[in-house]
């Protein structure tokens, strides 16, 4: 018990969550908060350009880091600026806290300045909203967001915060910080699965994001080895086990060439681990028949059976399964599976060589920067992506290595490629971040470079400039050939826009130059750099040449 402000409160309970980071936008609504934070000097205040880039930042943060994210804005307007990123933590499945400023209680339900319902204006993207009236509930309010947040199928919650609630003074009682639940299955239920198992002729493993959630990167790859079994990430997720290891077969995302989807297609019995069989993942819910056995295991009994009815549907931390599964086949002889195992590696590596992929004539081209990528990216670098159909360069022809190297929007939202890196670089200072960006998703959260100088933040941009909408443009000719409307853009000169915000700005026209400017980017540890390439726009992907 202590008696302390709401606002401080609020802050105490940051404390006992570990959060060291807060992502922000100030506004006066919650000026009592970031007072208290002042007061606090384990816990650093990030002040964004921009709230989109703000819940980006704390999004690609809570990626790296595996630990609930704080992110904050003041009233309706900083709540419509921070949806897409919410949206983004809500479908990807990251756990953060989002305190929303909100009008005086006494000026509410009369179109108070910037009022809005906070809570209910968010409640589609959102685990759950609640609203601080009593400063002494403000414990136990927040730390059960923190608690929501984290626990179960991980995601954002928020909190509004009524001006004149922050400053009152009241008893405050706190609880311990979060103990996340780690549901383990059952030995009737592990007999169930490795019964399953020993029907399948053709297995095969989808990983997904609670995979990395969970920490379970290990234990899979474990499994994987004692049972010989095929694995194959769900989309953006090609982390889940090192691309290297002969058990890693490729990824369900977007452009996935087809040997790649074809591991699923055929495998007879299916374990599903962390991933709720996306859209994407599924190539437009089409990838399981019927015919096919699906086990499927998350943490969130309402991801059973929400796209597919599994033969199985068990509720179980990824980690604490494959711990329990690895007991259970300790010993087993996986030999009947080498062949199928061997041949789905054989053509996944096929499939992601590059020798036989065409580029119309330009002085730079993507498969040129793959390359160079490729041989030159640090094995412990973490890599960020935008949206758009440069990314697809990069996830069919870059073999991840690293734990914790990739954070990519499974919700496909642009403009996150480059503030996710700054944020994921806050979470681990010591690796080297890459972010790929087009022109397009750029342009949208550009401002954050400002954020990035300000706070001497070293990542990298590969910007990708083709002055278009590339991934429209190559939908609109598959539509509607011929009929270009609304997807072409300026030639801007963002090597010039980055120089003017401090950061270092170079334009590679070539591979040489390319090379030559990653290298030179990888040794700064000041400021970010910006590297653009002026692309073909008439190569709108990897298969599409106009």
């Amino acid at each position: 018990m202590a008696k302390m402000t709401s606002a401080q409160a609020i802050v105490e309970c940051m404390k006992r969550e570990g959060v060291n980071h807060v992502f922000c936008v100030p506004g006066e609504s919650y000026l009592p908060l970031m007072d208290a934070i002042y007061e606090e000097k384990d816990i650093e205040l990030i002040s964004n350009r921009h709230e989109g880039g703000a819940a980006f930042m704390a999004e690609g943060y809570g990626k790296i880091s595996n630990k609930p994210v704080v992110v904050m804005a003041t009233r309706g307007v900083g709540a419509a600026n921070l949806s897409i990123g919410i949206h983004t933590a809500y479908q990807d499945s990251t756990p953060m806290v989002v305190f929303l400023g909100q009008v005086h209680t006494k000026f509410r339900g009369r179109e108070g300045f910037q009022e809005m319902e906070l809570d209910r204006f968010l409640e589609q993207v959102t685990k759950w909203g609640v609203e601080i009236r009593d400063p002494e509930r403000t414990p136990e309010l927040v730390q059960r967001a923190f608690r929501i947040a984290q626990t179960g199928r991980p995601g954002p919650v928020v909190v509004s915060l009524p001006e004149d609630v922050l400053p009152k003074v009241a008893d405050m009682n706190f609880a311990f910080g979060t103990l996340v639940p780690k549901p383990s299955l059952s030995n009737e239920q592990v007999q169930e699965i490795v019964s399953c198992l020993k029907t399948a002729d053709c297995p095969v493993i989808i990983a997904g994001g609670g995979v990395k959630l969970s920490e379970a990167e290990e234990a899979l790859k474990t499994f994987a080895e004692k049972t010989n079994i095929p694995v194959v990430a769900s989309f953006r997720r090609h982390d889940v086990l090192s691309n290297d290891h002969p058990l890693y077969c490729g990824q369900l995302g977007l452009g996935t060439p087809p040997p790649q989807i074809e591991t699923v297609r055929q495998a007879d019995v299916i374990l599903a681990v962390g991933t709720r069989l996306s859209e994407v993942t599924t190539q437009d819910y089409s990838l399981i028949k019927p015919e096919q056995t699906l086990v499927h295991l998350d943490i969130e009994a309402h991801v059973l059976g929400k796209v597919y009815p599994p033969a199985l549907g068990l509720v179980a931390d990824a980690k604490a399964a494959f711990d329990a599964l690895n007991h259970a086949v300790e010993g087993w002889d996986s030999s009947r599976w080498s062949s199928w195992s061997k041949e789905r590696r054989e053509l996944f590596l096929k499939s992601s060589r590059m020798d036989e992929i065409e580029e119309a004539p330009w002085p730079i081209g993507y498969k040129d920067v793959i390359q160079a990528f490729n041989e030159l990216c640090p094995e412990e670098a973490i890599i960020t992506n935008d949206a758009g159909n440069f990314a697809t360069w990069l996830q069919n022809f870059h073999l991840f290595t690293g734990k914790k190297s990739y954070a990519a929007p499974t919700s496909g939202a642009m403009g996150y490629g480059f503030p996710a890196a700054v944020g994921a670089k806050f979470a681990n200072p010591e690796r080297p971040v890459i972010a790929f960006a087009g022109d397009g998703g750029f342009m949208m959260t550009l401002q954050e470079i400002e954020t990035a100088v300000r706070n001497r933040i070293p990542v990298i941009v590969l910007l990708f400039n083709n002055s278009s909408y590339g991934t429209i443009r190559m939908h609109q000719e598959r539509a509607y050939p011929d009929r270009k409307i609304g997807t072409e853009l300026s030639d801007v000169n963002y090597t010039k826009l980055a120089e003017a915000m401090g950061a270092i700005g170079v334009t590679a026209d070539s591979a040489t130059a390319f090379r030559s400017a990653f290298k030179e980017a990888l040794k700064e540890n000041e400021r970010p750099t910006i590297i653009e390439m002026k692309m073909n726009p008439k190569q709108v992907s990897i298969g599409m040449i106009l």
